[in-house]
């Protein structure tokens, strides 16, 4: 489907521009022009990694794929054990080069516990979390096919209720994310079943309604962001940034429906189609260019309201050409 090629380079590039923006928020004083500057920016883009659990819902929830359980497992968690596998092993290795440069080289056992946490490196826990949601689309398939829209509603709102007040709670025990990564795939069931929800939601809402709901939802998100990391001790600075926090869940939904109404190529066909298919491997290596690019400290020494879109477009583009090389090479294709 066009919207959601359409959709899929959107969020890559929302990742890309979330991630450039965490240098200018964390090298900056809370209130001071450039920390609003990278507060605003990363606040519009929160939206990024709902919208792609989205995605997968929307993609493999159809209860017409007509196909059994072991054959999804073939198809599927092949594509996601590779690339773990191999990424994993690459990101510790680079962990591993980094601690030989600084002289603090890393123990053994130390990049065991971040292997066993599923944080090989920091943007690689979306890969674990989203293998424990593969392992359950074929029973999700079945829950659909034998439930009512209006159940699938009540199920979908429900979790989404529950996801939340974990993540309140967690936010509240400053807990940013709880180490065993086997669990982390339930508190995004919600937004993967929101996927298949708003892909086969006929309505047509409001363009304006949406806008609205996202505006307010990311004003509200940049304020209470601003307004705890100021001063809290109950909770933690990370919450109204968090993908389940209370501003950004209508944020991400209203975005995936803005999306939906997108049914044009946000290029050409081909080359749509092409940039959607290396989403995955641009999402896997634009931290190694945003750290390279992070030695030259434009960032730090450029203003925010230039550097990040700049920043985000290079590192985007080289991140781009990297996939699109790995693409054409035997074997290691299948990494992305």
């Amino acid at each position: 489907m066009i919207w959601l090629n359409n959709a899929r380079i959107v969020a890559i590039l929302a990742v890309v521009h979330l991630h450039v923006t965490a240098v200018v928020l964390s090298g900056n004083y809370v209130g001071s022009e450039y920390w609003w500057v990278g507060n605003i920016s990363s606040t519009v883009v929160r939206w990024c990694v709902p919208v792609f659990v989205m995605i997968s819902g929307a993609l493999l929830l159809d209860p017409q794929k007509q196909e059994s359980s072991s054959i999804f497992y073939k198809k599927r968690l092949s594509k996601i054990l590779i690339p773990i596998g191999f990424w994993s092993v690459f990101f510790l290795f680079w962990t591993f080069l980094h601690g030989f440069i600084d002289g603090i080289l890393p123990s053994n056992l130390q990049l065991l516990k971040r292997l066993l946490k599923g944080l090989p490196y920091e943007h690689l826990w979306f890969l674990y979390m989203i293998l424990g949601m593969y392992l359950f689309v074929p029973f999700f398939r079945k829950i659909i096919s034998i439930s009512s829209d209006r159940e699938i509603v009540f199920f979908t709102v429900t979790t989404f209720l529950i996801a939340g007040i974990n993540f309140f709670h967690t936010s509240v025990s400053n807990v940013v994310r709880p180490d065993l990564f086997i669990n982390w795939f339930l508190l995004y069931i919600p937004f993967f079943f929101s996927g298949y929800l708003i892909q086969k939601d006929n309505r047509k809402f409001p363009t304006s309604v949406l806008w609205s709901i996202f505006l307010f939802s990311a004003a509200a998100t940049a304020v209470g962001y601003y307004y705890v990391a100021l001063d809290s001790e109950f909770l933690s600075d990370s919450y109204f940034h968090g993908y389940l926090s209370i501003t950004v869940i209508p944020m991400s939904i209203s975005v995936m429906y803005l999306l939906k109404e997108w049914n044009i190529p946000a290029l050409n066909e081909t080359a749509t189609k092409k940039i959607a298919l290396l989403t995955f491997g641009i999402y896997l290596v634009h931290p190694i260019v945003i750290e390279v690019l992070n030695k030259t400290d434009y960032l730090r020494a450029v203003h925010p309201a230039i550097a990040i879109p700049t920043s985000t477009a290079i590192v985007f583009t080289v991140s781009l050409g990297i996939s699109w090389a790995l693409y054409k090479i035997p074997y290691l294709n299948r990494t992305i």
